[in-house]
């Protein structure tokens, strides 16, 4: 069984989760991915692998998401 080394962990999102292995950014288990073994963030993850989200977003007027 795989443990995270503690020194990579950080509660500053307001809960337990890797700190980004490129950015140093905090981040949750839930928007963590695995990359080579060390915990990456969505940002990181496009910017070392080159890849592109397969669809674009859009802004829809009248909705309040916030």
């Amino acid at each position: 069984m795989y443990m995270p080394n503690p020194a990579e962990l950080s509660t500053a999102t307001g809960q337990l989760g890797p700190i980004c292995a490129s950015t140093g950014k905090p981040i949750t288990f839930a928007e963590a991915i695995v990359l080579d073994d060390k915990y990456v963030c969505w940002e990181a993850y496009l910017e070392i692998t080159g890849a592109k989200p397969a669809t674009d977003g859009k802004d829809i007027e009248g909705l309040k998401l916030d």
